[in-house]
């Protein structure tokens, strides 16, 4: 296979993971705030913000670390 191929084919790999894990994150965190809302008691809705960033923030930062990674190349 081409090296340029090959190349490609991992920058378009790494990106896709990347939305995947947003996405996932954005899944999550709506169906925790669903639940929450369900019956509405400060500690779930407290949960449900803390989780909502809890796990946006590792995602946040692996993308900025591939695209500045990405910017590089």
């Amino acid at each position: 296979m081409d090296a340029a191929f090959l190349k490609v084919l991992r920058i378009a790999l790494t990106v896709l993971s990347d939305r995947l894990i947003t996405f996932l994150a954005l899944a999550m965190s709506f169906g925790l705030a669903c639940w929450a809302m369900w019956g509405p008691t400060i500690e779930r809705l407290v949960m449900a913000g803390f989780f909502a960033v809890f796990v946006f923030l590792p995602a946040l930062i692996k993308e900025r670390k591939s695209e500045d990674q990405h910017n590089d190349d």
